[in-house]
């Protein structure tokens, strides 16, 4: 159920009897820049910390014992073109309390001072809590490179995207955290607020009346709808960008980046879904059997597509001496896929195992909250399970050789051990 509240403000209502707990969601939309992710990724952290009226950390604790144990998180992330700040309380139906039918309004009570009125003085953010968690923010940009695989995804991301926006990070980066201060914070947040779409997410076995009656007292005001779409698409080169460098490392990681002509919902997303099932994505893969139980000569290995921005990262872990091997066997797994060396009983598994994953995304409330927010932002509509299966279903042999004809090397990324030079 949907329901407009103000132009570019709009309310997605999830009504389902599966859970015992009511999720709320607002999530605040714009278009992805890297130093606004920055601003915001901090803003999304300062927001939970406290509140004007609840101005320390064991106070907001305490509230949230009121609100029988509620749970109130943030999240900011970019989602293709998009980037999207979202918190979120989650709290027990009260039709299970006995005694407090009225736990839904306290909820959205308490969310909306978390969101509308946060900490502020004299025009900025409280000084020491603004410190604070940019300093912890700070401390999580600088230990990205302690996970070494992590920090091969960010490289390889960076050149899968040379010289746009969609090089950095989701959550921004750290050089654009030094100029920020609680006043400069306090523009960000002002603007969030007043001209960023809202998304508000409501799921659990609730009245929609009631839910509609606290949304309505937020009175918010009305602003522009932004029509930019989400998927990010680039021109694909004709050579290999290839990069290596040289760390303390127990093991090696090689990383190699394809274009994909795969998008969310769009024609080649099924037939994509099988194809990585087949070639990286299970343990009956081609990378996984091939690379690392018959040939030996990957730790670990997988394959990922990206449906928002149209590429394929695959992932090994290796010794340093074997990255011009395993670079081969990886390769030759691809065209295999493109010859069509695969059997048809391993598609009918791909296919099984996708739509139990599918499924299985129903039984955590996040998740499914999470899947009816994704077909609106990517799609505009609802997608029925029966949709989504039968279009699983029907993909064809013929349908994966073609993505894997499809599938472009753009860059490699080594991160090789210091043992290799000594």
């Amino acid at each position: 159920m949907e329901v407009k509240l103000a132009t570019g403000v709009n309310a997605f209502i999830n009504p389902t009897e599966k859970f015992k707990t009511v999720i709320i969601e607002y999530k605040f939309r714009s278009l992805y820049d890297p130093k606004k992710a920055t601003a915001r990724t901090l803003l999304r952290n300062v927001l939970i910390t406290n509140t004007k009226k609840h101005s320390t950390q064991k106070e907001m604790d305490q509230q949230m014992s009121w609100l029988y144990g509620a749970s109130l998180s943030s999240n900011s992330q970019r989602i293709g073109k998009q980037h999207i700040v979202t918190v979120s309380l989650k709290i027990v139906n009260d039709k299970f309390i006995g005694g407090d039918d009225s736990l839904l309004e306290q909820a959205f009570a308490f969310l909306n001072e978390v969101v509308f009125s946060p900490n502020i003085e004299d025009g900025q953010f409280h000084s020491s809590t603004f410190s604070r968690e940019k300093q912890n923010l700070k401390n999580q940009f600088q230990s990205l490179e302690d996970n070494k695989t992590r920090y091969a995804s960010v490289k390889l991301n960076e050149m899968l995207f040379e010289g746009t926006d969609q090089a950095y990070l989701g959550m921004g980066d750290e050089k654009f955290l030094d100029e920020m201060t609680p006043a400069s914070l306090f523009v960000d947040y002002t603007e969030m607020i007043e001209k960023n779409q809202i998304d508000i997410l409501v799921s659990g076995d609730v009245d929609s009346n009631r839910v509609k009656d606290s949304l309505e007292q937020l009175q918010l005001k009305e602003r522009e709808k932004k029509t930019e779409g989400v998927f990010v698409s680039s021109t694909t080169k004709e050579l290999v960008n290839e990069k290596e460098e040289i760390s303390v490392v127990n093991q090696a990681t090689l990383m190699l980046g394809f274009s994909s002509p795969a998008y969310y919902m769009e024609k080649e997303y099924f037939a994509s879904m099988v194809f990585n099932g087949l070639f990286g994505g299970f343990p009956h893969s081609k990378l996984f059997q091939n690379v690392r139980e018959k040939a030996s000569l990957a730790y670990s290995t997988s394959s990922f597509i990206d449906f928002l921005r149209g590429t394929m990262v695959v992932y090994t872990g290796i010794e340093s001496t074997k990255k011009q091997e395993v670079e081969e066997i990886v390769l030759k797994q691809l065209e295999d896929m493109r010859a069509g060396d695969f059997i048809d009983e391993l598609i009918v598994q791909t296919k099984d195992m996708l739509i139990n994953q599918f499924m299985q995304n129903d039984d955590h409330q996040s998740a499914s909250l999470s899947k009816v927010y994704m077909n609106r932002l990517t799609t505009g509509r609802d997608i029925k399970d029966e949709e989504w299966i039968s279009s699983l279903q029907s993909v064809t042999k013929a349908e994966i050789i073609e993505v894997a004809n499809q599938m472009k090397l753009q860059a490699t990324f080594f991160l090789k051990g210091e043992q290799v030079d000594a």
